[in-house]
């Protein structure tokens, strides 16, 4: 295989490390919520909508690589404001689920019109042969770096927060 010039592998770290670092998220958040607030709702309707079961708060520290203790406080604002409830699970009297409630639910949908304008936007931006492209291309190098990994090439780090 012919070598990578030294200019495009600068490229490639130099990209790599800007997702990483960067973490450029959309500020999409209705009126009276944070951003925070709302990127926990979204977790929330996701996770129902995968069927992931109840919700508890330390999947959704994992899940938004957020520390407890600030999603606690997230939490705790969003049930003050009424958009969340928590429910006691019979096994554990410790833990609890969290529930979306109705002013919940339609706060969901309008993240899920913001966030289908903002990706709207991006595909206007980069078109959509640009954008299926890069899916398959990401997707390949997702494939190679598990490959890797699997071959004992390359190690997997997870985030401390997993």
């Amino acid at each position: 295989m012919a070598a990578l010039p030294d200019e495009m592998k600068q490229r490639f770290i130099t990209v790599f490390q800007s997702f990483r670092k960067e973490k450029y998220l959309p500020l999409v958040a209705p009126a009276g919520i944070t951003p925070a607030e709302a990127s926990a709702i979204w977790f929330i309707t996701i996770s129902e909508k995968a069927g992931l079961g109840p919700i508890q708060p330390h999947f959704i520290a994992k899940g938004l690589l957020q520390t407890p203790s600030a999603v606690s406080q997230t939490l705790k604002s969003l049930e003050e404001k009424g958009y969340i409830r928590r429910e006691r699970q019979s096994a554990d009297s410790r833990a609890v689920s969290l529930i979306l409630t109705k002013q919940g639910t339609q706060i969901a949908a309008e993240l899920g019109c913001m966030y289908d304008e903002h990706f709207g936007e991006l595909l206007e931006y980069i078109g959509e042969e640009d954008a299926q492209h890069l899916l398959r291309t990401l997707e390949k190098v997702l494939d190679f770096h598990r490959a890797q990994a699997h071959a004992g090439k390359m190690e997997r780090i997870d985030h401390p927060c997993e």
